[in-house]
């Protein structure tokens, strides 16, 4: 008998670039068949009412005293979430069962018990007549957990699925990088510090350019070592017991003054080196590290990691994976396990109390 579910997973990251859809089979444990992907790309202005919406908000109020706004970019955005929902159904002739819904994170302020992702699952619901899971972080939250990261039992699943048998660390470079450890029954993630989000904010501001292509940028200027010494030593970065970042927690100023290459050298090499001496400060023995996410694609800040870390580093994509599509997998895989009531983060991925279900259903229609 198969108790397996087909699941869509939305993911719109950090990054605030689009939307990544995944359409899975899996039974919530170990059955995993990847049956598609696809990406949305936001509308520049679109992107930029988002951008600027977040860039104000501080706390809850703050979203409370801009609702009309909130709304507004919120019915867009869930919108677009059906777009493409409706697209990759629409190619495949598969019946789907559960929809996943991460939504936008606006603010992420675990400490203070809370964390606003926007998206409106009982629009998405009536629009796309689909079961539809969101508010993953909240019970997690509620049990004293960091809320993040929540992808962790999935690449547990990838690891198991590609036959790994050897002490891996999977590394998510998105706007926020996190890793997952695995080996055998052991299970450990935490966000270690910037992705791609010093590099993309300064290059967003001052050149209106969304991302470093390839890292050619950085690639092109020169490194500032007394800046990345300087602030190399802000606690912020040396805080062993931070486990989960905001994205605006992350500050681009320290590199006003350079010409443009070497601020985009000087942001790159910064962030390889936070990364590194994150996994190195926990991880004294070899290891190995797959890379997933878009920082990836920045073979500059790859090959800083490499030279830093002095680890095995490979790609996801090695393995027949698409790495761009590894979080909106993980959401379709987290929306069957909060269906079947399993636990979907636990005390050594978000330091909850207990391990805990997360996720809501929502059926309107």
């Amino acid at each position: 008998m198969d108790n397996s579910f087909i699941a869509l997973g939305l993911m719109s990251g950090t990054s605030l670039d689009g939307i990544d859809a995944s359409i899975i089979k899996s039974d919530g444990e170990n059955n995993l068949d990847i049956i598609d992907n696809k990406y949305f790309n936001y509308p520049e202005e679109f992107r930029k009412r988002l951008s600027n919406f977040i860039l104000n908000i501080n706390n809850r109020e703050d979203i409370e005293e801009n609702i009309n706004n909130y709304k507004s970019l919120e019915r867009d955005l869930t919108l677009y979430h059906s777009r493409i929902s409706q697209s990759i159904i629409d190619d495949n002739n598969n019946k789907i069962q559960l929809v996943g819904l991460h939504g936008q994170t606006i603010i992420h302020k675990p400490k203070d018990g809370y964390s606003v992702q926007m998206g409106d699952a009982k629009l998405l619901s009536q629009l796309l007549n689909e079961k539809v899971i969101y508010n993953f972080r909240a019970n997690d939250i509620k049990n004293n957990g960091e809320g993040a990261p929540l992808a962790p039992i999935y690449h547990k699943l990838l690891i198991k699925k590609l036959q790994i048998n050897d002490p891996t660390l999977i590394l998510n470079i998105g706007g926020i990088s996190n890793y997952t450890y695995c080996f055998k029954d052991k299970l450990m993630a935490k966000d270690v510090g910037p992705g791609n989000v010093l590099i993309d904010e300064y290059l967003k501001k001052t050149k209106g350019i969304k991302f470093d292509n390839n890292g050619d940028i950085a690639s092109s200027g020169n490194i500032n070592q007394d800046i990345i010494n300087q602030f190399y030593e802000h606690e912020f970065y040396n805080v062993d017991e931070k486990h989960s970042y905001d994205r605006k927690e992350f500050d681009i100023n320290f590199v006003k003054g350079l010409e443009f290459a070497d601020a985009i050298a000087t942001l790159t090499y910064f962030t390889a080196l936070i990364i590194s001496n994150n996994i190195k400060k926990i991880f004294k023995n070899k290891i190995n590290i797959i890379l997933c996410g878009g920082g990836r694609k920045n073979f500059t800040l790859v090959n800083h990691l490499k030279n830093l870390l002095k680890y095995e580093i490979k790609l996801i994509d090695d393995f027949n994976i698409d790495g761009d599509f590894i979080e909106s997998q993980a959401f379709a895989y987290l929306s069957i396990r909060s269906y079947l009531k399993k636990p979907i983060s636990y005390p050594s991925t978000t330091k909850v109390n207990i391990p805990v279900t997360g996720g809501e259903i929502i059926i309107n229609y």
